[in-house]
């Protein structure tokens, strides 16, 4: 009961070539395209695991007695081949089997005979000097000279060609070609006397047909030059180019010179070209000393970082090396000494993989006997050693042999054991070997006082075949820390390691890893190199394999509440308890000057003025809490789940006065969000003297007994806002096992701003009233054009009634709240962001901004007798195009995230407060007066006239900036 494979068919659930023809196990496919093979069929004694084993696939030539190539595959994997078009041919099928133990299967027939089609076609031809040399075709031969003659075909492979030499007749008279000579297609062999000198027939190998012949005196024409060309004869059909021509190798020129011959060759042979010499970089080396996979357990889990054929190298650096072997002989003997066969069968199983790859082989003897005896002796052995590797399936034309006899001794002296040395044959081939950039693998950590251990398994580790003069060795894994020149080997494919992060001074140099972690150029990682080498991979041994970064854990948390009511909100970062603090009084008078100028560049002078701003922000601090925090030596999540916040806390808030003064600026900058909502209110009232109400306000906002504020003077009613804010800033695996940076924001507002309120209105005085006194108001894009038109329609409409002596009086009123809750996660790997909200009301209108859906609304009535003459209608508004708000009139936030390294910001959240605006349509007759009296003229031609009555705009807000550098 045998074990292995008993058969092999077409994978036919791939994407194959097309089978042209098939009868038993003959197949005809496409040139150019793959087909995919599978085993069909396992011997009954396969065991389930002898099949997850993986499998090795031979290609030989139709006797079987040469290997093409072996390639190796992992289980459940199909082999491919696509035909090249000068391996194909009627004749040239190629033996296809697939076995367990890497040995061919001589006595059954497992396999599938396949030759691909592809049309015949002669490709290129040359004369050169020498088997595989350059065209010669511009050199004037001699005759008697020896020159060979090369030909590249296609769809001809292992087909016997007719090759027939003409020389062209230099003797064509005008009158011969009379009429033809301005014919574009004219061939002036078609005139040739036919003058055939030589024939003979010739073997297509591998797409090439390489021959040497001698230049015969006696094919000699005239005193002139003579030149000679080529036609190929397939059975009964000349074979053409692709320009259709029969005729090839224009021209062989001889001149009228004739020299000896020094070796006359009047049959025509056939070679493949060999190239022996540097190996070719563009040729992937299939070697034996590998590693199929390597991968890092961290934290419970299993992480791949690499996997032949599968992982892709950002930078391949081949590098020829050159390698001798040798195998030593008995006195006067060219036997293979059985100890020299395992030395061969290492190196032919090395060579099977890589056909591309060709060799020399130099026979030696030993000073005892003549110098003829020696060289034949020498030349023996070669050839023994040479038998040895086609007999195993290898080219015998990759295989260039020599004899050097007793003339290059490696011992000297009259010793057997000088001898013994000297007789031998030494096998010389090059190689190419693999260096690429290191593998990185990324990973979070404690620092040195906890540390972490991962383990690195490198799976299926050969040093087979390892022709270095230091060898890799498949059982020794290399390691390196950061700073640190030693190489500290460790035994076996699993080794485990101790990591840690640099943060061992942490937090009292908190200042300078926070640095670290904004500028996107530092490095912040600790580094654990691992040399992992050999022949196919990372070659150098003072090169890395892979490189372990390590993260700091560390988890910056931010937290940024105001409430009216001076109490903290229950709003924390991932719903862990923090000690915040209130208030900035012990920071204020260090701040206040720079804090004052750039607060009050905001603002219009005219409504407010210093004293007043200042005390209004002293008050409104005390509804302040704020906190900065961080957690290290975490116990550190799995990849993809929930960040943890198991660690040691602490406060950063009681390190230093700097992050005393860094809150303390974020805080004010939520007291000018709180300022210019009141500037909207004061907009609204159309410039009622309000210069004390911030006063009164900030006076008011010390009780916090309640939480409407009355501002009696101004007909508002005012809910202060409650905003709490809390960030994060950390390294975090993603599901994928890729380290991201990222920047987290949970921000609440209930409300933002909340208001209630009715003013009385001079409708003709507010429709003349523009935005020109908000600072920083400017009208959303597109709105200009009818803004335009509206304000000539609102002139008119403010000159009638100036002229009738009357007023419109009218009502608006303004009611509503805004409030969300909204957490923002930008991650600085994939430079994205995600959004949840949590109350339902935000629209994401574009990749970093969100607008509130629930808006402040405002409308206006006419009253009195012109009541019927004005009308408001619901407005469709839009929002940069990416909302519509269905409303009379209203106002909303617009938030907009983003994340700006490069200034400096970090993760930023910027508020744009915009109003819709309210437009009316006056649907009243204009009445104008001339000189002939009274008459009517409807100055809108009868239509109702649109007008404008509060103009839409939009003001920036403050912009605040979180883990700022």
């Amino acid at each position: 009961m045998g074990k292995g494979v008993n058969k092999i068919d077409i994978a036919t659930n791939e994407v194959n070539a097309k089978v042209l023809s098939r009868s038993g196990n003959r197949i005809c496919v496409e040139a150019g395209k793959l087909i995919w093979f599978k085993v069909s069929e396992w011997m009954s004694g396969t065991t389930d695991v002898d099949k997850k084993k993986g499998t090795i696939w031979i290609r030989q030539d139709y006797t079987r007695e040469m290997i093409i190539n072996k390639k190796e595959i992992g289980p459940s994997q199909i082999y491919g081949y696509a035909f090249e078009k000068k391996e194909c041919g009627a004749s040239a099928y190629y033996y296809i089997e697939s076995t367990l133990f890497g040995n061919r299967d001589t006595k059954n027939n497992t396999g599938l005979y396949v030759k691909g089609f592809s049309p015949a076609l002669l490709v290129s031809s040359k004369w050169s000097l020498q088997n595989g040399g350059e065209d010669q075709r511009a050199r004037k031969f001699s005759f008697g000279e020896n020159v060979f003659l090369g030909l590249e075909t296609e769809g001809l492979n292992q087909q016997t060609l007719t090759i027939e030499v003409y020389r062209l007749n230099n003797e064509v008279t005008f009158g011969k070609v009379a009429g033809r000579v301005f014919d574009r297609n004219y061939d002036p062999t078609k005139d040739d006397e036919q003058t055939k000198v030589f024939q003979k027939q010739a073997k297509v190998i591998q797409g090439e047909v390489n021959t040497e012949f001698t230049i015969q005196p006696s094919w000699k024409k005239g005193t002139e030059d003579n030149l000679f060309y080529v036609k190929v004869k397939d059975g009964n059909s000349y074979v053409q180019d692709n320009k259709k021509q029969i005729i090839h190798g224009r021209y062989l020129k001889v001149k009228n010179n004739i020299v000896p011959i020094k070796q006359n060759m009047v049959t025509l042979t056939n070679n493949a070209p060999v190239k022996v010499g540097a190996a070719d970089k563009e040729v992937k080396v299939n070697h034996l000393c590998t590693y199929k996979q390597i991968n890092i357990e961290d934290n419970g889990e299993t992480f791949e970082v690499f996997r032949e054929g599968q992982t892709t190298f950002k930078k391949t650096s081949p590098v020829v090396q050159y390698t001798t072997a040798k195998v030593h002989f008995n006195f006067d003997k060219s036997d293979i000494r059985s100890e020299a066969r395992d030395t061969l069968k290492y190196l032919l199983d090395f060579l099977l993989y890589n056909q591309h790859l060709d060799m020399t082989l130099s026979g030696h003897a030993d000073d005892r006997g003549t110098l003829d005896y020696n060289q034949a002796l020498s030349e023996r052995r070669a050839q023994a050693v040479k038998d040895f590797f086609s007999k195993g399936g290898l080219d015998k034309n990759r295989i260039k042999t020599r004899g050097y006899g007793e003339v290059s001794p490696i011992a000297s002296g009259k010793t057997e054991e000088a001898y013994k040395k000297n007789r031998r044959v030494e096998i010389e081939f090059s190689y190419i070997e693999y260096n690429q950039n290191a593998l990185f693998y990324e990973m979070i950590a404690p620092d040195a006082n906890k540390m972490k251990e991962i383990t690195v398994n490198v799976l299926n580790r050969s040093d087979k075949g390892c022709f270095r003069k230091e060898k890799h060795n498949k059982n020794i894994i290399y390691v390196n820390e950061t700073d640190s020149k030693d190489l500290v080997p460790k035994t076996g494919n699993s080794i485990k390691q101790i990591v840690f992060s640099q943060q061992s001074a942490f937090p009292k140099n908190y200042v300078l890893l926070l640095g670290k972690f904004l500028n996107p150029i530092s490095k912040i990682y600790y580094q654990f190199a691992f040399h992992i080498n050999s022949c196919a991979y990372y070659a150098d041994k003072e090169k890395a394999t892979l490189e372990v970064r390590v993260y700091p854990d560390v988890v910056w948390i931010g937290h940024f509440q105001y409430n009216g009511e001076e109490t903290v909100m229950p709003y924390y970062f991932h719903k862990q308890n923090f000690v915040l603090e209130q208030g900035i009084s012990d920071v204020l008078n260090e701040l206040k000057e720079t804090t004052f100028y750039k607060i009050y560049r905001l603002i219009p002078a005219n409504f407010i003025v210093e004293h007043t701003l200042l005390k209004y922000i002293e008050s409104q601090a005390k509804s302040y809490f704020y906190g900065i925090h961080t957690y290290h030596n975490r116990t550190v999540e799995k990849a993809g789940q929930e960040l943890s916040l198991s660690g040691t806390q602490t406060n950063l808030i009681k390190q230093t006065q700097y992050t005393r003064f860094a809150a303390a600026a974020v805080i004010y900058g939520f007291v000018v969000v709180g300022i210019i909502i009141d500037l909207l209110m004061i907009y609204l009232t159309r410039g009622k003297n309000i210069s004390t109400k911030l006063e009164k306000f900030a006076k008011m906002a010390r009780k916090a007994e309640s939480i409407l504020k009355k501002m009696n003077d101004a007909g508002v009613e005012l809910i202060p806002p409650a905003i709490a804010v809390n960030a994060g800033m950390y390294y975090q695996k993603q599901k994928n096992g890729k380290l991201a940076l990222v920047y987290e924001a949970n921000i609440k507002a209930d409300p933002l701003v909340a208001v209630n309120f009715k003013k009385e209105f001079d409708l003709i005085k507010l429709i003349t009233k523009t935005i020109d006194g908000i600072k920083g108001a400017v009208h959303p894009k597109g709105t200009e054009k009818k803004l335009k038109e509206n304000r000539e329609n609102s002139s008119k409409i403010e000159q009638y009634f100036e002229k009738l002596g009357t007023s419109v009086k009218g009502e608006i009123s303004v009611r509503g709240d805004i409030m969300f809750e909204q957490n923002i996660k930008y991650n600085f790997l994939t430079n994205s962001y995600s959004f949840v909200d949590k109350l339902g009301n935000l629209v994401a209108s574009a990749q970093n901004e969100s607008i509130i859906k629930e808006q402040i609304s405002f409308e206006a009535k006419i009253q009195g007798e012109f009541k019927l003459m004005f009308k408001f209608n619901p407005l469709q508004a839009k929002v940069e195009g990416k909302i519509d708000i269905e409303l009379s009139g209203g106002v909303g936030v617009k938030l907009k995230y983003g994340v700006n390294v490069i200034e400096g910001k970090g993760l930023f959240i910027e508020k744009i407060l915009y109003c819709s605006g309210i437009e009316g349509k006056y649907k009243g007759s204009l009445i104008g007066t001339s000189i002939f009296g009274t008459s009517k003229i409807e100055t809108n031609d009868g239509k109702p006239t649109p007008f404008t009555l509060v103009e839409p705009f939009e003001v920036k807000l403050y912009e605040i900036q979180l883990f700022k550098s």
